[in-house]
């Protein structure tokens, strides 16, 4: 069975003064491998970087057994599947965000394009209002003409 060498970056003080292979202070950190689940050691401060000299000695004498061991593993297990769960659901935020802002312009511009439509909405009206007016008008005068030429008609008939 494949075991992955993973540990924490929960660091712990460390007091004995135990010192590594660079005579630097050792660091306590904390495994998570299947065999020693929670299960804390001893390493060189530089051993992300390359320049470390590879000291590695347990701190706790023991290794996690029984009832401890399985809750280790299951609480280790149940972690790796909610960081999994939280970058998912981070991942679909993103990708939504993106989405959403891809579709929809900023509201500025949303702003914008509205008011460019009633202008041009209202322009029409007020086109529409002036083209009736003049009708009205021509309607107005033209049954005023009428009207004295009418009476001008009968007037003279009454004559």
């Amino acid at each position: 069975m494949a075991q992955s060498a993973s540990s924490s970056s929960i660091v712990y003080k460390n007091e004995y003064g135990i010192l590594c292979k660079c005579n630097g202070l050792a660091r306590i950190e904390q495994a998570w491998t299947e065999d020693n689940p929670g299960r804390r050691f001893y390493t060189c401060k530089s051993r992300i970087r390359k320049e470390a000299c590879g000291f590695f000695r347990w701190y706790d004498v023991e290794k996690p057994h029984g009832w401890q061991h399985l809750a280790l593993c299951e609480a280790r297990d149940t972690m790796k599947g909610q960081k999994e769960e939280i970058k998912y659901l981070r991942d679909v935020v993103k990708a939504l965000s993106h989405e959403k802002e891809s579709d929809h312009p900023s509201s500025t511009d949303e702003d914008l394009k509205l008011s460019r439509e009633e202008c041009e909405s209202l322009r029409r009206e007020v086109e529409i209002l002036n083209e009736r007016s003049r009708v009205y008008r021509n309607v107005l005068i033209t049954s005023t003409v009428g009207f004295v030429v009418v009476l001008g008609v009968i007037v003279s008939m009454g004559k």
